[in-house]
């Protein structure tokens, strides 16, 4: 069965709002980032799982990468992933 025009031009108009909702997210995500002056070489973004006393634990990886110390001030933005449970994989954000 060959597709209509009318097809076509659903498709297209479902995909340009989309495409519209996409840029529009993206957009919003820039402004909260940029917000907290934020420069790309000192962003590590890990998965970590929240332990006794609220702690969470930079995977050493990126405590290599970003140069940290005992003792450094870092900067916390918290995202919730989807209400997920993490097992033992996630526990130190690699999962």
């Amino acid at each position: 069965m060959v597709p209509s025009f009318g097809d076509f031009q659903k498709f297209w108009e479902d995909a340009l709002k989309w495409q519209r909702e996409f840029i529009e997210s993206l957009s919003s995500a820039i402004k909260l980032i940029s917000g907290f002056s934020i420069m790309s070489k000192d962003i590590a973004v890990f998965r970590a799982k929240i332990q006794a006393g609220g702690r969470i634990s930079i995977p050493e990886a990126e405590k290599i990468a970003l140069g940290l110390q005992d003792g450094d001030v870092v900067k916390v933005i918290i995202v919730k992933e989807g209400g997920e449970k993490y097992g033992n994989e996630g526990v130190n954000g690699s999962g």
